[in-house]
């Protein structure tokens, strides 16, 4: 595939803090998309709940060993422009360079972007990873159409196939909802090192889906998050059917609540939830 590939910006600041502020690109951002929603995928306007009260589950992981670093590095930000298979523009962005590249792909909620994770892309690029996040089509900075949910992994693909032909060889894929599915194909397509799959379906429809054989002949680590009570009815349900057909190595992890994907970044228990994706990160290392 063929991709032309525009890097917009590349800002670098050394901090005390080891952070960077860089500024976007100057393209017009996309308009608010419609507010109907595309099926299969609980892509809707609902609003997000407010936090649920002050309960925290109990953790899995050692909090403070997780959380603070052993040493930070400073790192650069990149703006990447990409151009999928079908000729869709696409805006990524990357956080430092290391030998593991984690690709953190978003949710389908109203309003949802690359950048509900880049506060914790930060936090993984002053640990030595780099990391990418994008804007699927529709999204953010990125053209195309909304909707076309069933062809994100063609925006996956174009973001893969970069960063391969920059060097990368090692890949780990979290996603959340429609970016978790996304992930999973991902995963029959390319020899991805982990996979983390939060609040999730199997499928965003064909060809960004994955079958139960393919599933089950996973034998990377796999990670499969959810709250309790996930407003979106059904995907508690799929995201413990998954990890029961799923083979080792595998973890299941539920918070309470009924918020969605990365929302759980905001909640009372947003510390334990980023540590288990910290830990999963230094298990692969």
């Amino acid at each position: 595939m063929k991709q032309i590939i525009i890097i917009l910006s590349v800002v670098a600041l050394f901090v005390a803090a080891c952070s960077v502020n860089e500024s976007p690109p100057t393209e017009t951002p996309t308009p608010e998309p419609p507010t109907r929603t595309p099926i299969p995928l609980p892509l809707t306007d609902t609003p997000t709940p407010e936090p649920s009260a002050t309960f925290k589950p109990k953790p899995t992981v050692d909090l403070e060993l997780v959380l603070t670093p052993k040493i930070t590095v400073a790192y650069e930000v990149n703006y990447i422009g990409l151009k999928t298979s079908d000729d869709v523009q696409i805006i990524a962005k990357q956080f430092g360079e290391s030998e593991l590249a984690v690709i953190l792909a978003h949710q389908g909620t109203q309003g949802a972007n690359q950048r509900d994770w880049e506060a914790f892309a930060r936090m993984i690029a002053e640990r030595g990873y780099s990391a990418v996040t994008l804007d699927f089509r529709g999204r953010g900075l990125s053209k195309g159409d909304y909707n076309a949910t069933n062809y994100l992994i063609r925006d996956m693909r174009a973001l893969i196939d970069y960063l391969q032909e920059e060097g990368y060889d090692h890949f780990v894929c979290m996603g959340a909802s429609m970016g978790g599915s996304t992930c999973l194909r991902a995963t029959v397509e390319y020899d991805l090192e982990g996979v983390v799959v939060i609040g999730s379906f199997m499928s965003n429809g064909k060809p960004t889906n994955i079958t139960t054989d393919e599933l089950v002949a996973l034998t990377i680590p796999k990670l499969f998050i959810t709250t309790e009570k996930d407003r979106f009815g059904d995907i508690p349900a799929a995201i413990k059917s998954m990890y029961e057909i799923s083979q080792e190595p595998k973890q299941l992890r539920i918070f309470p609540g009924e918020v969605h994907g990365t929302e759980m970044f905001k909640q009372p228990y947003g510390e334990e939830f980023t540590a288990e994706l910290l830990a999963f990160l230094e298990a692969l290392r």
